[in-house]
C-alpha cells in the first residue's frame, strides 16, 4: 500500500519539528555555556591582574624564585601574572601608515615590488638558444 500524499507531508513535519527542537535546544546549551564561560574569564581576568599588581609591589620585599618556594606556585606562573601587570593597557593611538622608519627592504607598496613584470630581469640568455629553451633546440 502507497502512503498518500498528506500522511507523507504529516510524518515529515513531524520528523522536522523533533529535530528543531533538538537543535534549538542545542543552541540554548550552547549559548547559556558560552555566557558562563565569558563570565569566568572575565573574572579570571580580574584575578591575574590582581595577582600582578600585588606581585609587582611587593617584588622589593620578596622576589619571584623565593615566592615560588614558600608558595609552592610555580615561578613560570608568578612571572608571566607579575610581567603581564607590568604591560600597558592595550589601546592607546595607533600608528599612521607612511610614518614608519624604513629598514631599506621594500615593502609592497614601493616601485621596486610593483614594477610591471616585463621590466624585472629575467633568466639568463645562456638558457636560451634563438627564443627556444635548451631541451626543445635539438630535433
Amino acid at each position: 500500500m502507497v502512503t498518500s500524499e498528506d500522511e507523507i507531508t504529516r510524518r515529515l513535519e513531524e520528523r522536522d519539528s523533533a529535530r528543531s527542537a533538538r537543535r534549538a535546544q542545542a543552541a540554548a546549551t550552547v549559548g547559556e555555556l558560552a555566557r558562563r564561560h565569558a563570565e569566568l574569564a572575565e573574572r579570571l581576568a580580574g584575578l591575574e591582574r590582581e595577582l600582578g599588581e600585588v606581585l609587582t609591589a611587593v617584588g622589593d620585599a620578596i622576589d619571584v624564585p623565593e615566592l615560588a618556594e614558600v608558595t609552592d606556585i610555580p615561578a613560570a606562573d608568578l612571572t608571566r601574572w607579575r610581567d603581564q601587570a607590568a604591560k600597558p593597557a592595550r589601546g592607546g593611538k595607533r600608528k599612521r601608515p607612511g610614518t614608519t622608519k624604513s629598514n631599506g627592504i621594500p615593502g609592497k607598496d614601493t616601485p621596486a615590488a610593483t614594477a610591471p613584470r616585463a621590466a624585472r630581469p629575467t633568466a639568463p640568455e645562456s638558457a636560451v638558444h634563438g627564443g627556444v629553451p635548451d631541451g626543445a633546440a635539438s630535433s
